[in-house]
């Protein structure tokens, strides 16, 4: 088995998705992990192999995970001391990717620099979790345009998805690149693309540049392939979206879409 550690490191991130501070919820406090680990005649039938650390996800910097490292790797070492034979250390994820397309996000190879240093000549099996480096780009959720409104000199583009189908910008303020399907016409200006959900908070951009636009335009709400259909919902009764796998020049459903009997049925 495994230890989580907390190593007590602040991320750069958004609040909720900082998982190694000292009020965080994961992970056991190095301190107690330790005198666990030099009590483990309690457990014998548990072998400890392994030490596992995350500290937040869409890092800015890798700096921050090294420091977690390096103490994840003094509890090694003190636990080794202490009769353990530690083989594995997991070290998390975090990998950053350009959501709104203008930002550098630090890349694999800067945390690969940062931690190497600190694990060299340690014959530790390294795990790491890329996920959403991997995934989020891969994903986009196609919104349907219903009309458009202007309030005070603001442009609201009123669309068929909401929070439910991406949760994203409502639970961590996340900016993703919208923009028309069919292309551009016409010049851009900020608008904020927006569901048809009864919250302040259900928008799927603040302030995109887009062109104008008309109902029945489609959108496409970009990097949605990360905690995108995984975190959608039925909430106000909306069926949850199918979800379609491109395949070069071909597509099929692999998840159809919810019917209302079906999302009423538990009622």
């Amino acid at each position: 088995m495994a230890l989580r550690l907390n190593p007590s490191v602040p991320a750069e991130t958004h609040r909720h998705m900082a998982t190694g501070h000292d009020k965080a919820k994961f992970g056991l406090e190095l301190p107690s992990a330790l005198r666990l680990a030099r009590a483990w005649d309690r457990f014998p039938h548990l072998r400890l192999a392994g030490v596992h650390v995350h500290i937040g996800s869409q890092l800015a910097t890798p700096e921050p995970t090294a420091q977690a490292v390096a103490r994840a790797l003094e509890f090694v070492d003190a636990a080794n001391n202490a009769g353990h034979a530690i083989s594995t250390l997991n070290v998390g994820g975090g990998f950053p990717i350009a959501y709104d397309g203008a930002d550098a996000p630090a890349t694999v190879g800067d945390f690969a620099a940062a931690l190497a240093p600190l694990l060299e000549g340690r014959d530790l099996a390294v795990f790491l979790e890329p996920g959403r480096r991997i995934i989020a780009d891969a994903g986009a959720l196609l919104v349907e345009v219903q009309y458009v409104k202007e309030n005070y000199g603001a442009r609201f583009v009123i669309t068929d998805g909401g929070m439910n189908d991406l949760l994203r910008p409502a639970l961590y303020g996340a900016e993703h690149r919208v923009w028309p399907v069919a292309g551009a016409a016409g010049p851009a200006s900020p608008a904020g693309v927006a569901g048809p959900i009864c919250e302040s908070s259900d928008f799927l951009a603040r302030a995109a540049p887009l062109p104008p636009l008309a109902p029945g335009d489609l959108l496409a709400v970009l990097d949605a392939g990360a905690y995108g259909a995984t975190m959608s919902s039925t909430y106000n009764a909306r069926p949850l979206a199918p979800e379609v796998l491109v395949e070069g020049a071909t597509f099929r459903v692999v998840r159809r879409r919810q019917t209302w009997e079906e999302m009423a049925a538990l009622e």
